[in-house]
């Protein structure tokens, strides 16, 4: 019965793979838009009011500290 439950538990891990490829594929998606936020400021860096560069920087270290997460 030990050898049973043991065997379970260590074949239950594969129920968490989809889970963690899901969580994989949005730290992805969130890296791209993270590049597409720097890229899109660094020509307009000095258009841009300080108001919306303040929340501009904001937002990237929303997207910084959510992607620290997983």
């Amino acid at each position: 019965m030990e050898r049973f439950t043991e065997n379970l538990m260590y074949a239950s891990r594969w129920l968490l793979a989809p889970v963690y490829i899901g969580l994989s594929l949005g730290l992805l998606a969130l890296t791209i838009k993270f590049f597409q936020e720097i890229f899109h400021l660094l020509p307009n860096i000095f258009s841009i009011a300080e108001n919306d560069l303040i929340l501009l920087l904001l937002s990237l270290v929303d997207m910084t500290l959510v992607g620290g997460c997983w």
